[in-house]
Order: structure tokens, then C-alpha cells, then sequence
């Protein structure tokens, strides 16, 4: 079981709208066992950090084929950058 953390910095006042639309993105494209959403209450403000649980990286990058291929991802994405500074990935092997 893998766990993909995506940490993003919202620009300035702009998370509970990224929330938003990582909320629509979710009911778009139900990937994964466990998507949790969560925004800072310490570091970084205006943080949004996603984590989703796959059974394995091959299980992750096959959703992610089929949601960067999906036509109603490039408009949810044009939607998205305007509101944010800045993003990265990462990938855990989730032990207990």
C-alpha cells in the first residue's frame, strides 16, 4: 500500500477555494481507496495537502493515466492554477 501526498501552496487567501475544487476533482474522478484533504494549522500558510491511498504504485499511476487523459481534467486544471504559488508530490509506502 502506497500513500501520494500532494502539498500545495494556494496564493494568498485562495485555499478554501482550491478546496473546493479538489473536492469536485475527487467527485470527478474517485481514485484510490482514501483521499483525505487537509490545510494548515502550523508552517506554510494557505497549505492544502491531499493524501490518497493506492494498493500499489503501478494501481497509482494507471488513475493518474486515466485522469490526466480525461478531456474534463484540462478545464478543471485551468480552473486550479490561478490559484496556486506552487505544489510537489510525494510517495509513501504506508507500513501500519
Amino acid at each position: 500500500m502506497i500513500v501520494v501526498r500532494a502539498v500545495t501552496q494556494a496564493k494568498f487567501g485562495k485555499a478554501d477555494e482550491l478546496v473546493q475544487l479538489i473536492k469536485e476533482r475527487n467527485a470527478m474522478f474517485p481514485i484510490g481507496r482514501t483521499t483525505r484533504i487537509m490545510t494548515d494549522a502550523s508552517g506554510p500558510f494557505f497549505s492544502v495537502v491531499t493524501e490518497t491511498e493506492f494498493e500499489s504504485f503501478a494501481a497509482y499511476e494507471a488513475a493518474a493515466q486515466e485522469f490526466f487523459n480525461d478531456p474534463r481534467f484540462g478545464a478543471w486544471f485551468e480552473r486550479m492554477v490561478p490559484l496556486v504559488e506552487s505544489g510537489q508530490r510525494e510517495f509513501y509506502t504506508l507500513v501500519e
